[in-house]
This record gives structure tokens, C-alpha cells and sequence, in this order.
């Protein structure tokens, strides 16, 4: 029997004691019930987080209550989204560990998810906003979405054992929902969840609300994210659900995990890299050098990414996507001016969805500090409108970029533009 934990009113004492029934966790927190201790952490939208110290160790508990926790009961939102989030945290750790903290204790009833606590590390995106450089960064964040992206899609699972797995995330229906709406819908009508620099960015509202061609491009998105299953994915992956520290990367918050397509994933992570790189200018300290790794980083971040997936593809191919007994001798020649083909189309998929999120971000419900935390509107909405600029263009006209170079050139472009 477990200790009841309430979900509306956040109790410490109610927590510690249903860790304390749970014989695994107890022992990893080490000493007795009344020496640990423990904290609220979050500092995002959706759920409340806890450190939990022991004499031995700690770990970190994530409570989800029946709302969002940005909006409180007037948002209702399912808690069971934690049997999500720790699906998603067994699979990904199982094809990247290095980079994925361990799921240690599910409570469907309590809605309380247990994982190892990252010690040393920080929010990405509190350190990018306090001008912090990640050097180690790109490399790592380029083998977790090969390794998830991968082994999770068509190209290394038989088409059964995908579907199956696909199936379970299938259900994650008001997850998905939120994505569906917030990233592709509610940004382009008068919507109150809507929030922006105001007023200094009521006519570039005004404008995008009413440009035709770009919603028609986000409509096809919001298409592709609905159709598509070609891998599990995170589901939110932008710098608030990476963990950093000098040497290492650990990715969180899986709550909104679904199958669809790469290019979310993908494209989420390089807009939120870019968004840093714009407010980066806006804040009162030059941060030029913060700004020169972070168009780095969003080469990096692509570049190696199609170098290890079309490595996993060439060394790693057990699915029934591309079976690799029809491309024997003289046939692989083929495959691989053909594995050149995919991922230059999903290079094309990641920067629409880029694009699109870049937009919400700047105009939706959930702003990031990136931008918030510059106090001087003027400034803050001449960065918000150098990355809509950039944003329109990758969301209406993907296939004009051919590489990630190309991705960066157009982001210090972007900048120059709206100076001039």
C-alpha cells in the first residue's frame, strides 16, 4: 500500500513518505526517512519537479497533476501523461544511455515519475540565457537523435515490433494534442492563449495571422506531424529539456513523446539554438562569442547527426524499411545515393518544422526566457522580429537551403536584414 500524494496542494511530507515505501528508492537516497530533504525544481509549463537528497544519494521526482501547471485547474490536462514519459525514457535509454537519465519508479496511481538526478547539471536553457557556452554540446546532441531516431524507426526495427510500440504511444492523445494545437494552429488565429511583445509587435501579429502562404506551409506541417510514424520521438525537444554540464548531456522531459516525424525532433532542437542566438544580441553585454557557437552548434548539430545516421543505416539496417537483402553487390551504390536522397529530404522536413516552431515561440502560449528575460521591450522585440523573419522563410521555402551552412548564413543574414 502506498502513501496517498496530492496532486493539488504539492506536500513534502506526503512525498517523502511514499518514497519511503518504495524499498529501491529508499536505499538509493540511503539513511532514514527523517534525513532527507527536498525541493521544487521546475521551472516548466507542465509538471511539478522535486530533488530529493539522502545521506547516499538523490533522485528526482516528477509529479504530474490533472492540469497544466502553467495555467492551473483552468487547463485541464491528463496526469497519466507520466506512463508516457517513462516508456519513452526506457526506450531512448536503450539505444542511447549516455544521454538519457535512468527511469527509476513509476507510480501510475500517484502519477509520480522517479529518475537518477543528473548531479552537476544545469538547464540548458538557463545557461544559454545567462550567456553560457556548451562546446561538447552539438557532438552529443547529434548522437542522441541518430541513436533514438534510428533504432526506434523502419530502418532497424521489424515493421511488428514497431507497430507495437508504435501503438502504445498512439494514445498519448492529449500530449499530442497540445503540439498539434499550440506549434500549428492557435499562433495563427486571435487565440487567448496568445502572448507576444505588445505593442510593439502588433502588426508583425497582425501580418502573420494574416499570411496566407504561411499557413498553408504549417497547415502541411501540422499534416506531416499528424500522418507520420517514422520514429518515437521526444516530442519537446528545445534547451529546456536538456541537462548540461561542461562534458555531458542528459535529455528530460519525454511527457509529450509520440511516433511521427524525425524532422520535429530535429527541427525543434536547431530553433531553439537559434532563438538563443537572436536574443543573445538583445541583451545589454555583448555575447558575440555566445553567438558564434550557437550558429556553430546548429551546424554541428546537423551535420553530425546525417554523418552517424547514415552510419547506423549502413552498419546497423535490421528493419523492414529498405531491407537490406534487395541491395547486395552492385545494387548498394544504390541504397546509399538513396540514403543521400532521405536525408536530404529530412533535412528539408527539419527546417519547416524550425521554422514553425521558432514562431509559436515568439507569438504562442509558452514563451521562453530566452526572450522574456530581456527587459528592454524595444530591444527584446527586435530580436523576436529578426527570428520571425528567418522562420517565415524556412517554413515557406525549405528547399532553398541545401545544407546547414546554408541554415546559418541566412540566420546572420537575418540580422543584418532588419539592422539595415
Amino acid at each position: 500500500m502506498t502513501t496517498s500524494v496530492s496532486v493539488i496542494e504539492p506536500d513534502i511530507t506526503k512525498l517523502l513518505d511514499h518514497l519511503a515505501g518504495q524499498p529501491v528508492l529508499a536505499h538509493r537516497l540511503g539513511g532514514a526517512r527523517h534525513q532527507w530533504s527536498a525541493r521544487e525544481i521546475g521551472d516548466g509549463n507542465v509538471n511539478l519537479v522535486y530533488a530529493v537528497r539522502g545521506p547516499a544519494g538523490a533522485v528526482c521526482v516528477k509529479q504530474a497533476p490533472p492540469y497544466v501547471r502553467a495555467a492551473g485547474p483552468s487547463w485541464p490536462l491528463t496526469p497519466e501523461r507520466v506512463l508516457f514519459e517513462h516508456r519513452a525514457l526506457v526506450e531512448h535509454r536503450r539505444h542511447a544511455p549516455r544521454y538519457v537519465p535512468e527511469p527509476l519508479h513509476v507510480d501510475p496511481a500517484e502519477h509520480l515519475l522517479t529518475v537518477e538526478y543528473l548531479e552537476g547539471h544545469t538547464v540548458m536553457r538557463v545557461g544559454l540565457a545567462a550567456g553560457a557556452s556548451y562546446p561538447h554540446f552539438a557532438e552529443q546532441a547529434a548522437r542522441y537523435l541518430a541513436h533514438t531516431l534510428f533504432f526506434t524507426s523502419d530502418l532497424a526495427l521489424p515493421a511488428g515490433d514497431k507497430r507495437e510500440l508504435a501503438s502504445f504511444f498512439e494514445t498519448n492523445t492529449a500530449m499530442c494534442q497540445i503540439m498539434e494545437d499550440m506549434v500549428f494552429t492557435e499562433i495563427f488565429l486571435p487565440h487567448p492563449r496568445n502572448r507576444w511583445t505588445s505593442p510593439e509587435l502588433d502588426k508583425d501579429v497582425k501580418a502573420l495571422q494574416g499570411d496566407t502562404e504561411l499557413k498553408l506551409a504549417v497547415a502541411r506541417l501540422k499534416q506531416r506531424y499528424l500522418t507520420s510514424r517514422a520514429a518515437l520521438l521526444h516530442g519537446d525537444l528545445h534547451t529546456g529539456s536538456i541537462m548540461v554540464s561542461a562534458s555531458s548531456v542528459g535529455v528530460i522531459d519525454q511527457e509529450f513523446a509520440c511516433y511521427g516525424p524525425m524532422g520535429f525532433d530535429l527541427g525543434t532542437l536547431l530553433a531553439h539554438l537559434l532563438i538563443a542566438y537572436f536574443a543573445a544580441d538583445a541583451h545589454a553585454t555583448a555575447r558575440s562569442t555566445q553567438q558564434n557557437w550557437l550558429l556553430t552548434a546548429v551546424e554541428q548539430v546537423w551535420d553530425d547527426f546525417r554523418a552517424h545516421f547514415t552510419d547506423l543505416w549502413r552498419d546497423h539496417a535490421g528493419g523492414d524499411g529498405y531491407p537490406p537483402a534487395l541491395f547486395t553487390g552492385a545494387a548498394e551504390a544504390a541504397l546509399e545515393a538513396e540514403r543521400q536522397r532521405y536525408l536530404d529530404d529530412l533535412f528539408t522536413e527539419t527546417l519547416g518544422f524550425c521554422g514553425a516552431e521558432i514562431i509559436r515561440r515568439v507569438v504562442g502560449f509558452a514563451r521562453p526566457i530566452d526572450f522574456t528575460t530581456i527587459t528592454d521591450s524595444t530591444r527584446r522585440a527586435h530580436a523576436e522580429r529578426r527570428a520571425l523573419a528567418l522562420a517565415r522563410s524556412l517554413a515557406t521555402a525549405p528547399t532553398d537551403y541545401r545544407t546547414a551552412a546554408d541554415l546559418i548564413a541566412a540566420a546572420r543574414a537575418a540580422e543584418g536584414i532588419q539592422r539595415g
